[in-house]
This record gives C-alpha cells, sequence and structure tokens, in this order.
C-alpha cells in the first residue's frame, strides 16, 4: 500500500509541476533556447522542490527515513527530467514527441518508486500482467479495431457505394472519428457498460443530423449510416469475442 501512495503521489506532483505550474511561456523559452532557456532551469527547480517535499514526507513515515535516500530520489528526477525536457525541445513538437516526454518521465518516478520502496516484486508482477492471456487478447481486441477494422470498412463501403467519397471534409477526418469511436465503444463494451455504445451513438447522430438534413445527396447519409452501422458492427463482434474469451 505504501509503494502505491508512492507512486500515486509523484504522479500528482508531476502533473502539477508539469501542467499546472509552468506557464506557456516557459515552455515556449524551453523550445527556442534549449539548454539556454533560463525558465527551463525554473521549472526543474520547481520539480525538486515539489518532489523532495513528497519524497521527505514519505520516508519519515513509511520508509527509513534516511535523507540520503531524499537527495538521491529527488537528484534522479530532477536530472532525468532536465535530459528528458532538453530532448523534447529538440523535437517536432507533435503528438508522439509529447507522448514519449511523458512516458519517459513516469518510468523514472515508477523506478524511483520502486527503489524507494523496495517493492521490486512490482517488476515481476507488471511483466506477469503484461504477458498474461486475457491481457494479450485484449490488445488484440483494440489492435483489430483500429487500422484492421478501417480496412475492411473501407472495402466494403467501395463496393457497396461503388466509390462513392465525401466532399468538403478535412482530409483523414473521418478515418480519425471511426478510430477514436471504436476505441471508445470497445471500452465500453469490455466494461460492460452498453450504455455508454448507445450514448456515444446517440451523440454522433447528433451532430451529424444537421449536415445530413442540409446535404441534398441521399447518397451522403446512406453512406454515413453504413459506415456508422458497419463500425459498430465490427466493434461489438470484436468486444463480445473478447469477453467470452477471457471470461472461460
Amino acid at each position: 500500500m505504501s509503494f502505491y501512495l508512492l507512486l500515486t503521489a509523484l504522479v500528482i506532483a508531476h502533473l502539477l509541476a508539469d501542467f499546472y505550474w509552468q506557464p506557456m511561456s516557459w515552455v515556449n523559452d524551453r523550445n527556442t533556447r534549449h539548454f539556454r532557456a533560463s525558465k527551463l532551469y525554473l521549472h526543474i527547480l520547481m520539480h525538486g522542490i515539489v518532489n523532495a517535499f513528497v519524497i521527505a514526507i514519505w520516508e519519515y513515515q513509511y520508509g527509513w527515513g534516511d535523507t540520503l535516500n531524499i537527495i538521491v530520489a529527488t537528484l534522479a528526477i530532477v536530472i532525468s527530467h532536465y535530459f528528458i525536457d532538453i530532448a523534447k525541445s529538440y523535437s517536432n513538437k507533435g503528438v508522439i514527441p509529447f507522448l514519449l516526454d511523458q512516458c519517459a518521465h513516469f518510468i523514472v518516478i515508477v523506478i524511483v518508486a520502486v527503489w524507494l520502496a523496495d517493492n521490486l516484486d512490482f517488476y515481476s508482477q507488471l511483466l506477469h500482467q503484461l504477458i498474461a492471456l486475457n491481457s494479450l487478447i485484449v490488445l488484440t481486441g483494440y489492435l483489430l479495431v483500429l487500422n484492421p477494422s478501417s480496412v475492411f470498412i473501407r472495402m466494403a463501403l467501395e463496393h457497396i457505394t461503388n466509390g462513392f467519397a465525401t466532399s468538403g471534409s478535412i482530409p483523414a477526418a473521418g478515418h480519425s472519428i471511426g478510430l477514436l469511436e471504436r476505441v471508445l465503444m470497445l471500452t465500453f463494451i469490455l466494461l460492460g457498460e452498453y450504455a455508454g455504445v448507445g450514448f456515444l451513438l446517440a451523440a454522433k447522430s447528433i451532430f451529424r443530423f444537421g449536415d445530413l438534413r442540409a446535404s441534398e445527396e441521399k447518397q451522403l447519409t446512406e453512406y454515413v449510416m453504413l459506415g456508422t452501422l458497419l463500425s459498430v458492427t465490427v466493434t461489438l463482434f470484436i468486444g463480445l469475442t473478447i469477453n467470452f474469451l477471457t471470461a472461460q
């Protein structure tokens, strides 16, 4: 319990220092001046203070009360944060660099929490969960509802509609909407929240109703309905199959 308490506290400290106590001007300064940015060092100092505070409280409440551990753990987080942020400042500032940046920070936090709490069993438990059959089945399901389902739906629609294509849309917007739609639906199905699937479909219908009503092309309405129903059918099939396999 103390390990997860420490891990949660460190994650909260990271989120506060990275997203709530770091003005956008600091981020822009870092992205422009990189390691010469003075605001970067203020940001790192803030991380150091808040993490040292969290680690000190935990160490004297649940740990061995070793001051050296507090110093080493804080330095590990601060120094790694500095180099990770420097690396990110040279990236293209897209979604992928952002996710890699945050994953790197969280990995360091987990390592520090495991070391302080002397909870080496966490690694074996995590590995066991990652390679467990049910986890692999769920992972397979999410992989299936992404690009493979998109390819199947596109091929099915091309066959049914004879290559009809919408116009005036943002390029790849329909593909992205479909991916998010299926991921959300699969999540609701795996959680047994089938009402969530209905809510998602109702929300999408409300947003698309105005466009379809204003359109003079009956083909567009049929195209959207076919795409949505195919997406729902594929996701329901995959989700119900996963539920059946993981219940065995």
